[in-house]
């Protein structure tokens, strides 16, 4: 199973230092090496942000902060490869002990196309 997760922090983080980054590349590595870490990065300010709505065959766009969202304060985000929610939340815990307080959003996403029949 794949999940999607967000990461906002408890308060609005500053320049991380050397250690920190240090530490979490480790962590990062490990992940990877394991197969559980798919893909990860941060996200940048909320006024980086867009919202592209088609109704009724109209398009509108919405640039900057979008009203409304709960994913726009995010700091960061991973796409996590694990065999059951159990397992998943044993890595955000992982995760979380070195990134601090905060908020990771989950949502499983589909490995891959669907198979043949």
């Amino acid at each position: 199973m794949q999940f999607l997760t967000l990461y906002t922090p408890a308060a609005p983080p500053g320049p991380p230092d050397a250690e920190h980054m240090a530490r979490m590349g480790k962590l990062m590595k490990e992940m990877l090496e394991a197969g559980v870490l798919v893909a990860t990065g941060g996200i940048k300010s909320r006024n980086t942000g867009m919202k592209v709505t088609r109704r009724n065959g109209a398009v509108s766009i919405e640039e900057g902060p979008v009203a409304g969202s709960s994913l726009m304060p995010a700091a960061g985000f991973a796409l996590l490869h694990a065999g059951s929610r159990a397992e998943l939340v044993s890595h955000i815990e992982r995760f979380l002990e070195l990134a601090g307080d905060g908020v990771s959003e989950i949502i499983e996403v589909m490995d891959g196309p669907p198979p043949k029949t």
